[in-house]
């Protein structure tokens, strides 16, 4: 089955996964609250995704408050979103989204595609991620940048230099940028500004002691968060 793009469903303004197309209906703005850590989606035109009576989802909400706050669980490439309530957002038969389930099943795991990072730049703990000088690894602790493409696929994306190559994780664990075709990589937006990157692996890249970027964090640390 084709897979739905979430759309604003009139009247009521309800949320419903019915389009197979991308328009600016059917684009979201994430935002993140610093504090909490979960975040908001906005409308083009302004509005708030908000939970209503009986599980509903609506882009009614004129302002941020309880039941307009969400929090998302990253499952490799789909996502999981809870509203306010404690329930996840599950996807119904004539497209409806409600947020009425307690586990996460077949019909609670969604698709989330950035669109506004076609160019991507990162910084950790210890500096800019940077190709390294000397050999195709690269580097999580220099002074300045370089920048790379963030390319979408089905959930997950490929990372390409400005050469054309692309990363990948090497059987030793390091990431290198001399890839002849793409990996896929999946992307955690976890904070304002910040996100977390696995390989296709499962595991988390970090900046090791030596400044090298690795890719068998086995668990989320600072050393693995990302400004972009």
């Amino acid at each position: 089955m084709a897979a739905c793009v979430i759309s604003l469903a009139l009247p009521g303004v309800n949320l419903a996964a019915n389009q197979e197309d991308e328009t600016d209906t059917e684009t979201f703005q994430m935002e993140f609250d610093r504090e909490t850590k979960m975040c908001t989606f906005r409308t083009n035109q302004g509005y708030y995704w908000a939970l209503v009576a009986h599980g509903g989802i609506q882009s009614t909400a004129t302002e941020v408050s309880a039941n307009s706050m969400f929090s998302v669980e990253w499952l490799s490439h789909k996502v999981a979103i809870k509203a306010s309530n404690g329930k996840y957002i599950c996807t119904k038969k004539n497209g409806q989204l409600l947020a009425v389930c307690d586990t996460i099943g077949e019909d609670e795991q969604l698709t989330l595609k950035l669109i506004n990072r076609p160019m991507l730049i990162l910084r950790g703990n210890n500096g800019f991620i940077c190709h390294h000088r000397n050999s195709n690894t690269l580097d999580a602790s220099r002074s300045v940048y370089d920048s790379f493409t963030l390319q979408y696929s089905n959930g997950a994306y490929h990372i390409k230099g400005a050469d054309g190559r692309y990363w990948y994780v090497s059987s030793a664990g390091l990431v290198c940028s001399d890839g002849e075709s793409p990996e896929d990589f999946t992307l955690e937006l976890l904070e304002r500004g910040r996100l977390a990157i696995r390989g296709k692996n499962g595991k988390y890249l970090h900046g090791d002691q030596g400044g090298m970027l690795k890719g068998d964090g086995l668990s989320l640390c600072s050393s693995a968060l990302w400004e972009y």
